[in-house]
């Protein structure tokens, strides 16, 4: 009987042929067996289609190697690796001799499964019957390895390949690009005799991951030297790594070959063009592409979402994450970023609340932004809640989110609950270490702070410069001279680090704050680099405290030098002048400011209340509660005069009388920010201050003794430290 055999087009079409052959007694012809199998295996998309292929098989009197290998590979292509090592087994039981597809199909199974004894005991199998390894043998095989993470056995397994074809070359260049061994991946790129689309792209994607951008986009021109037209992978690998540089000329070139080569746009494509827009300043075309996607994956909504955040543009970033019908972590983490970054913490945590009740679970990324916002806002009382959230385990805790934690604590000058955490950790590293020891610095603590880089250091972890750093600022801070003077020199004697502008600024203002101003400027003059602003801004604070108008005078022509529009250095001398009672000089800086356009920055503060945060400047009148504020600081004036409080009005350089002076020194922005808290507040919370400029020496007074007339715990962090006022005390000691 002659077999007319048709081409069925679906697994319909398939079994009504099986039935048709049932009836005509032709389905135990081994060749109508074999073909029907290959195509019921070929439309074996789903597991009931992939069950009744299975029963079709084992219908089979005597199934050929070539029919095993059929059904098994079905069984690996429909993720069941399980069944498919089940009839490998059968499949030896019954005498049938593997072949080198077998193992090929069984070595794909356990890679993608990570059966890692069962691959180890195939592989053993393959030796014996194969040892001249065949290529597709050798390839699946080295993928195998590498799916289980073994990379050292993948490169045993590519070595002794005679010969190694494109798929050999780009499996293991692949492979090694994944584990992040960039450089070992070069090397072999650059040994392969033919390369093809694939392993340019690899390595362009493994460059371009690796964060080393330009190497990717050098890789890119010279696949277009070496006339290999770039596929959609490849431009969305590139066209990563020019968002990575937010070079915008170059990713238009980019997307304008994308078009000359009529390459189609494919969604992963089109998200990458969409972010390099977007990181490249342009999220006008940004958004041009995103609207022009028929589907519009989530990928593409977090690029667009997260360029519009990135540009401030908050709200049109929530516009289109209120649009997506299943927001993602990243959705999230990107509209969480964006609040912060624009200081609204208060939706920020509302967000937060939103992203609980979604059913996702926030990860580490989305707790160390949140708790980064309530460190540089001081907002103490979420920050706990977030803590609370970490203690709950729902979210791995790891170095990097308790290292955030202890960091939240210590900004917020609560260095009791950061030494809680930080004894807590089970792993701390070089930067949990310099954070705790940078808290212990900017609160006042500065012999704690040395104390724990010795243990650093006993711990056998090598401190880095930024660790050293934090502890000449300690030094600074509590005025630690001889301290000062030892860590700077073991820097460079013990760990052969070099001593960096930072470093040298910290000793400058080590020496100036102990009135060493002339040891302070022979430093200066004999640094390997040139001084900058901040050095000689140290150098002219120190002036004013010793009152030294000669070297403040220095200080300040080379300030003008280096930053001629910055109000600060003319206003210290300004002050310098009218400590020092010269008046005409005084008068010739106000002037020198008019003409050159400089404005004095206005001192600011904040607090954060309920979420908010509110601030203030000096004389602020326009805040909702200000009828309130202003009766608290009448409040505050008549205590505090009782207390014996005396006003500092010498700070007032301009021509008023004494007490239109008194009135000026008590609508300060700390003053201000200060009577809110205690207005708004419970009185078992501390007061959180943060102030942009160097807390005033009437502040500082004032603050001592309000902290003991109210009985509260005030904390004011200015531009460079942290002071904890408590009962008419501060932890600086007055040495600020």
């Amino acid at each position: 009987m002659r077999l007319q055999w048709p081409n069925p087009s679906s697994l319909k079409q398939a079994t009504q042929l099986h039935a048709r052959l049932i009836v005509a007694g032709a389905l135990v012809h081994p060749v109508s067996t074999t073909l029907l199998l290959k195509c019921l295996t070929g439309f074996s998309d789903r597991s009931a289609d992939l069950s009744y292929a299975l029963n079709f098989f084992f219908q089979i009197p005597d199934p050929s190697a070539f029919q095993w290998n059929t059904i098994i590979r079905t069984c690996s292509r429909n993720h069941r690796p399980r069944e498919s090592l089940h009839l490998y087994h059968q499949m030896r039981r019954k005498d049938v001799p593997p072949d080198a597809y077998t193992f090929q199909f069984l070595f794909k199974s356990c890679g993608l499964s990570a059966f890692v004894l069962e691959g180890q005991m195939v592989h053993g199998v393959s030796v014996k019957l194969f040892p001249e390894r065949y290529g597709h043998i050798a390839n699946s095989l080295v993928h195998m390895y590498i799916e289980f993470g073994w990379i050292d056995d993948a490169m045993r397994a590519f070595g002794p390949i005679v010969q190694k074809d494109v798929v050999s070359w780009t499996t293991i260049i692949g492979g090694l690009v994944k584990f992040g061994s960039v450089d070992e991946a070069r090397k072999l790129f650059d040994k392969m005799p033919v390369r093809n689309v694939v392993s340019w792209t690899s390595m362009i994607a493994g460059y371009a991951k690796a964060g080393r951008a330009e190497e990717a986009v050098q890789l890119f021109k010279e696949m277009l030297s070496d006339d290999v037209t770039p596929d959609t992978v490849a431009m969305a690998a590139v066209l990563s790594a020019c968002a990575r540089l937010r070079d915008l000329k170059l990713g238009k070139w980019i997307h304008q070959l994308v078009i000359e080569k009529r390459i189609g746009i494919s969604s992963n494509l089109a998200v990458a063009l969409i972010d390099m827009y977007a990181k490249g300043g342009d999220i006008k075309s940004a958004y041009q592409i995103f609207d022009s996607m028929d589907h519009k994956i989530v990928p593409a909504w977090n690029a667009i979402i997260d360029g519009y955040c990135k540009m401030g543009d908050i709200d049109i970033g929530r516009s289109l994450f209120e649009q997506m019908d299943s927001p993602d972590i990243i959705s999230f983490n990107s509209m969480l970023t964006g609040y912060i970054q624009s200081s609204r913490l208060k939706e920020a945590l509302l967000l937060f609340a939103k992203l609980q009740m979604s059913g996702l679970r926030p990860d580490k990324f989305t707790l160390v932004g949140l708790l980064t916002a309530c460190a540089n806002l001081g907002v103490l009382s979420k920050g706990k809640v977030l803590h609370a959230y970490v203690e709950q385990g729902l979210v791995k805790r790891d170095v990097f989110l308790g290292t955030a934690l202890l960091d939240m604590y210590a900004k917020c000058g609560k260095m009791d609950q950061a030494m809680l955490v930080f004894s807590r950790m089970e792993e701390r590293d070089a930067q949990t270490w310099t954070v705790i020891i940078s808290g212990l610095a900017m609160n006042g603590m500065g012999k704690h702070a040395l104390e724990h880089f010795c243990l650093m250091k006993n711990k056998g972890l090598r401190p880095n410069a930024v660790a050293y750093v934090s502890v000449l600022t300690a030094c600074s801070h509590s005025g630690l001279l001889e301290e000062g003077h030892m860590f700077f020199d073991e820097m460079s004697s013990l760990y052969s680090i070099k001593p960096e502008i930072e470093h040298y600024g910290c000793m400058v203002d080590l020496l100036g704050r102990r009135g060493r101003l002339q040891e302070a400027i022979e430093l200066i003059e004999t640094m390997p680099m040139e001084p900058n602003a901040v050095i000689w801004g140290s150098m002219l604070s120190a002036c004013r405290l010793y009152k030294n108008t000669e070297l403040a005078e220095k200080a300040t022509k080379h300030l003008l030098e280096l930053e001629p529009q910055e109000d600060a250095v003319y206003v210290q001398l300004y002050n310098i002048y009218i400590d020092n009672k010269r008046w005409a000089d005084a008068c010739k800086i106000r002037r020198l400011m008019e003409e050159r356009g400089v404005k004095k920055t206005a001192g600011y503060s904040s607090i954060t209340v309920g979420g908010q945060v509110h601030k203030f400047i000096a004389g602020d009148q326009m805040h909702p509660d200000i009828m309130e504020i202003q009766s608290m600081i009448g409040e505050m004036t008549e205590r505090l005069k009782l207390a014996g409080y005396s006003p500092i009005t010498e700070q007032i350089s301009v021509e008023m009388d004494e007490e239109e002076k008194e009135q000026a020194l008590f609508t300060h922005s700390e003053k201000m920010a200060i009577a809110f808290g205690i207005m708004k507040l419970p009185s078992n919370l501390p007061i959180h201050v943060l102030k942009n400029l160097r807390v005033c020496e009437d502040c500082h007074s004032a603050i001592k003794l309000i902290s003991k007339i109210w009985n509260r715990y005030i904390v004011v962090r200015d531009r460079s430290r942290f002071h904890h006022f408590r009962d008419a005390h501060c932890s600086c000691n007055d040495f600020w």
